[in-house]
């Protein structure tokens, strides 16, 4: 086997162990994701494309290279029967080229087949794994939202709650008010009636130092009509 058939077996190779390490089920999407975007990989995750490129166009050419020298080794077995004079060591020359030129057939073949493969199944876990995440994101968002939710409507029954003692407050604070007022009116209302009482008392004190005054006089008058009554007698 020449040394560009022995690198494509080699690389077929490795396309079916990554192959099988993506199936793997214990290892998750999200984890794969994280490799390929580690600092190791991603050196080369600039050049991607034009690996993959370079893989292909390599295996497209050997693959059609494979192609013809099937082509070229088909039925010339045969042919060297028909004509006899060849040596059976060249029928066997010739069957051994079939059978490598068919061997590097598949070789080539389910190598461009699993490089298509896993270049899908790589975008695919890296999609899934951006989804996962997105998702893991929105469920945290709609947890804080919801709890935010929560706490706004906890906040708004407090506020409805402060806004009804509130109200209970200011009815309680008006009732005050004119519980004051009326105290207010009493309080003017005593004192009128203490001012009416200490001016009655006045106008009573007055009346009596009067009435006082004018008994002492008809008493004056008596006593000084009395001493001429007792000299006529």
């Amino acid at each position: 086997m020449s040394i560009q058939w022995v690198l494509v077996s080699g690389f077929l190779y490795s396309e079916i162990a990554l192959a099988l390490c993506l199936c793997l089920p214990w290892v998750s999407c999200k984890r794969w994701h994280r490799i390929f975007t580690s600092s190791i990989v991603g050196m080369i995750a600039a050049y991607v494309n034009w690996i993959f490129i370079c893989f292909l166009s390599c295996l497209v050419v050997l693959f059609a290279d494979s192609i013809r020298e099937m082509y070229v080794y088909t039925g010339q077995d045969k042919k060297v029967d028909i004509t006899g004079s060849a040596s059976p060591s060249a029928q066997e020359h010739i069957l051994m080229r079939l059978f490598r030129a068919q061997r590097n057939f598949y070789i080539t073949g389910i190598s461009l087949f699993l490089l298509v493969i896993l270049r899908t199944m790589l975008m695919r876990v890296s999609q899934v794994a951006k989804l996962q995440a997105n998702g893991e994101a929105i469920h945290k968002q709609a947890v804080s939202a919801g709890g935010m939710n929560k706490t706004l409507l906890e906040e708004n029954s407090a506020l409805k709650k402060l806004t009804a003692d509130k109200d209970d407050l200011l009815e309680d604070i008006k009732k005050v008010e004119e519980l004051k007022d009326q105290v207010k009116a009493a309080e003017r209302k005593a004192e009128q009636s203490k001012a009416d009482s200490d001016a009655m008392r006045k106008q009573s004190e007055n009346l009596t130092m009067e009435y006082d005054r004018l008994l002492k006089e008809h008493q004056d008058l008596q006593d000084s009509v009395m001493p001429g009554d007792k000299k006529d007698d």
